[in-house]
């Protein structure tokens, strides 16, 4: 487990989990990210164990892009195919 996320990645703001598990987190961070523009880009941490599987399969089926990871660390962009260019 890293103590810090890689320095190349660029993110609009963090999202901290804590110590919750992956299903309460998703909850929260869909609450989190429900405002916010297509594009975003979120940096989720999350020390869950479960987070390496759960996370990535959130992101398929809600259409969010999971740039990177690096447990505790993801790198996520909501609905980027929303975007208007």
């Amino acid at each position: 487990m890293s103590d810090k996320y890689p320095e190349h990645w660029e993110f609009d703001d963090e999202f901290d989990g804590g110590e919750e598990t992956c299903g309460r987190v998703i909850i929260n961070l869909y609450t989190y990210l429900k405002p916010m523009p297509p594009g975003y880009k979120v940096l989720l941490i999350s020390k869950d164990p479960a987070a390496p599987t759960e996370f990535p399969a959130w992101c398929r089926m809600t259409q969010n892009a999971l740039l990177d990871m690096a447990h505790p660390y993801y790198l996520l962009e909501y609905k980027p195919q929303q975007k208007k260019e």
